[in-house]
């Protein structure tokens, strides 16, 4: 039986994700359980408890992304693939977004990368050492130790793609140095964040 507290985190959170507008075709969202992961098995819109499933670690051929990256990365409790407008442009153009704003170095880092295709390899590859990719031809992936960090992960890239491409529409964007936006991540992930994720943590599930 799905954990009635990760059941509902899902379930809020796509419906905070459709009333942002960062849906489309092929939305996932899913959270790390003991034993496996529990992902969606309908669209964001409505969801419900009965259209979540719950997959048992190593079943790659439920999600063999999820798989990959719940399996591989220890950090990783919580799995979001979005697809908002602007991030749909920026992945199809296999472009790398920069720290074009504040609270993208901070929660995202340095840059954001576009696989090479949606294979898992090259995406496992693109998320490598970071919390979030784009897909090519697809959306975001976003991840976080919590849900709400990785929800707030894919508003932030949303928020960045607009500002990338209106921005070199009038001739390029600011981009915030590497020193600076390593700066930022840092004291985000460290200082700031570490307690409010962990108590996060405990609302929403295992």
């Amino acid at each position: 039986m799905i954990d009635k507290k990760i059941a509902a985190t899902i379930c809020e959170y796509a419906g905070k994700a459709v009333s942002e507008r960062l849906c489309g075709d092929g939305d996932v969202i899913a959270m790390r359980t003991k034993s496996g992961f529990v992902v969606n098995a309908a669209p964001f819109d409505g969801l419900t408890e009965d259209k979540l499933v719950e997959v048992n670690a190593g079943d790659a051929s439920a999600n063999a992304l999820l798989s990959a990256l719940f399996s591989t990365r220890e950090d990783i409790n919580a799995v979001m693939i979005t697809h908002p407008a602007y991030v749909r442009a920026v992945a199809d153009a296999k472009a790398t977004i920069p720290a074009v704003v504040d609270d993208m170095a901070q929660i995202v880092g340095t840059t954001c990368k576009t696989s090479k295709s949606a294979e898992v390899g090259d995406v496992l590859k693109a998320v490598k050492g970071r919390n979030s990719c784009l897909i090519a031809g697809g959306g975001a992936l976003t991840s976080g130790r919590t849900m709400d960090e990785a929800y707030t992960c894919a508003l932030v890239l949303d928020k960045a793609a607009h500002v990338f491409i209106c921005g070199g529409v009038i001739g390029g964007c600011k981009i915030i140095n590497t020193f600076e936006a390593k700066l930022m991540r840092f004291v985000y992930k460290k200082k700031y964040s570490k307690t409010n994720q962990q108590n996060i943590s405990q609302r929403e599930g295992e």
